[in-house]
């Protein structure tokens, strides 16, 4: 019998085998497919509304799950959660895959006005702001990094709200996000959290990133919190439904329930008994507000809104980490790359074993040294589809990342940041309609403080490369040639070049908040009840209301505030 035969009889059974196992899997996930979307579609997922309910939660996003979840407890309330957008793909799942949900149809796909002092190097000068749409929020595409910040972080937040207040309530939130989740495990992170903090200047914390992966898979509030309560009867899920307004009393004190938007294009109302409950996030809450008629009333008045409500902080206050890209080439084969998350042995370690590569956020972990701090991302290789979400002009994008045509290159990804930015934005109208996005300015590096203090952290990410234990991994820090830095020397350690390129290329690290802020002020937009001052029956409980940025990534911060929020709604007493 000759070679040829035996291995065309081979190849016979190998394909007779494969197509077996091609058209089993496909017969599979069809009957998964079909028991998913009809016998175990919740039924909490409605297609009308009722004509009133108890509570009206706006959006699904990382506090609305948990407010509807938390609220829908007491049997005899009746809930709705509205959402303007529907359920995020299968793809969103997979941790590292954060990037691919920019720019679609899940992805509210805002941008910035234009940049005086940052963006440089973006088209139009304008960032990219990503908030997430559809149920789950953006907690369905953030990087799952897991933070409470620092203590001090919380001294000017109003009474009730301090580290100390919401102790227990990060504890609930570890416990039920299952923090520290899966870590990027090898050599780097062994000798990054590893390292001496006593070779270095100042008080440096180094720290191993923690995060909400759960056995491979993206672990946000949809699914920790929705997704236990949506078969219960007294909560109902409207998606693809924009709220257009906040209905008020003919007082216009007291409100009465909300105005929406639903998937067929038609608008209907909808009464709120005991609150209507803002979820939206911190630039759809207060363009909402806004649209209403509660707001600062220029604002309000130049767009021919009538004025329900003169609130001139709404919208104030607003800020957001922004991060300078510093990519640190390595020699030694110690991070993930583009070519190793393809190979079929990590495709096959994820999909059958839900571990490897993709089960990880590619977050090695984190270092500060006091305001000034950075995220380690270990992933060597960045991918030019990148350049479609982030805005970048293109040679400032190849610039900055040099591996974007280098699928193979081993290196490490560090984004500095001023955890404490000291400028502040605002989210304004373009036009009097829900249905036109609003004016987003976070006026990024407008106090230069903020410059000191992001050049801080670039120094503190240097020391730690140029350490010896860091050493022997081969580093070399890539200075962008960006042509207006050019005449500069091309160092980090130059404090003007640094200061060129942070202008240049630094880009949002996705937490904006403070833009309906919490206080016990006359000017604050909510009390520590989070009530909308001035306003009966309105609540906000979303990234808006934080006073203060968090030292670090603010989602499960959000969390914890929603905890606290549904406890004070439902009168339950402090936890402490």
């Amino acid at each position: 019998m000759s070679f040829f035969f035996v291995s065309t009889i081979c190849l016979q059974v190998i394909f007779t085998v494969m197509w077996n196992y091609v058209f089993v899997s496909g017969i599979v996930l069809l009957v998964s497919l079909l028991y998913h979307y009809n016998v175990a579609r919740p039924s909490s997922i409605i297609e009308y509304p009722e004509d009133r309910y108890d509570y009206i939660v706006v959006g699904a996003g990382t506090a609305g799950c948990v407010i509807a979840s938390r609220l829908s407890e007491l049997p005899n309330k009746s809930v709705l959660l509205i959402e303007a957008g529907g359920y995020f793909n299968w793809l969103s799942t997979i941790p590292l895959a954060a990037p691919l949900m920019q720019g679609t149809a899940v992805d509210w796909a805002y941008k910035t006005e234009t940049q005086y002092y940052a963006a440089r190097g973006f088209v139009k000068h304008q960032a990219s702001w990503p908030r997430g749409k559809g149920l789950g929020g953006s907690g369905q595409m953030n990087f799952l990094v897991h933070s409470f910040g620092k203590p001090e972080d919380y001294k000017q937040w109003p009474t009730g709200w301090s580290y100390h207040n919401l102790a227990p309530y990060f504890d609930k939130v570890s416990r039920i996000m299952g923090v520290p989740g899966i870590s990027v495990e090898g050599d780097l992170a062994k000798l990054f959290t590893g390292l001496d903090t006593s070779q270095f200047y100042g008080d440096v914390t180094i720290e191993k990133a923690e995060n909400t992966i759960k056995r491979g898979k993206r672990f946000s509030t949809y699914h920790a919190y929705l997704q236990p309560a949506w078969n219960r009867k007294n909560l109902h899920i409207l998606s693809d439904t924009l709220v257009a307004k906040i209905l008020f009393d003919d007082d216009k004190k007291i409100v009465d329930g909300i105005k929406a938007k639903f998937r067929d294009g038609s608008l209907g109302r909808i009464a709120a008994n005991d609150e209507v409950i803002l979820c939206a996030g911190a630039v759809n809450t207060p363009h909402l507000m806004m649209v209403s008629g509660v707001g600062p009333f220029e604002e309000l008045r130049q767009n021919r809104i009538p004025v329900i409500k003169n609130l001139s902080e709404v919208g104030k206050n607003l800020f957001d980490h922004l991060n300078v890209p510093m990519y640190v080439s390595l020699e030694a084969p110690v991070s993930i790359t583009l070519r190793k998350m393809q190979t079929l042995a990590e495709i096959m370690k994820y999909f059958v074993f839900e571990s490897g590569i993709l089960a990880t956020n590619g977050v090695i972990g984190t270092a500060s040294r006091g305001n000034s701090g950075f995220v380690l991302f270990g992933v060597g290789s960045q991918d030019e589809k990148l350049l479609n979400v982030s805005n970048y002009e293109t040679e400032v994008f190849r610039s900055v990342f040099p591996s974007y045509n280098n699928s193979a290159q081993e290196g490490v990804l560090i984004l500095a940041t001023c955890l404490q930015p000291q400028s502040r934005g605002n989210i304004t109208l373009n036009t009097y309609t829900i249905l036109d996005p609003p004016r987003i300015d976070p006026a990024y590096l407008e106090n230069s403080e903020d410059v000191r203090c992001t050049q801080d952290a670039i120094t503190l990410a240097l020391d730690i490369i140029e350490t010896a234990d860091f050493q022997k991994l081969g580093p070399k820090v890539h200075t962008p040639d960006i042509e207006d830095c050019q005449h500069l020397p091309q160092t980090y350690r130059n404090e003007h070049y640094s200061e060129c390129i942070m202008r240049y290329s630094a880009v949002t690290a996705y937490h904006p908040g403070g833009s309906c802020r919490m206080g016990d002020d006359r000017e604050a937009v909510v009390d520590r009840r989070l009530r909308v001052n001035g306003i009966k029956k309105l609540r906000i409980v979303d990234g808006s209301i934080l006073p203060t940025p968090i030292s670090g990534t603010p989602n499960s911060v959000i969390i914890a505030i929603a905890e606290r929020a549904a406890d004070v709604i439902l009168n339950i007493p402090s936890k402490q």
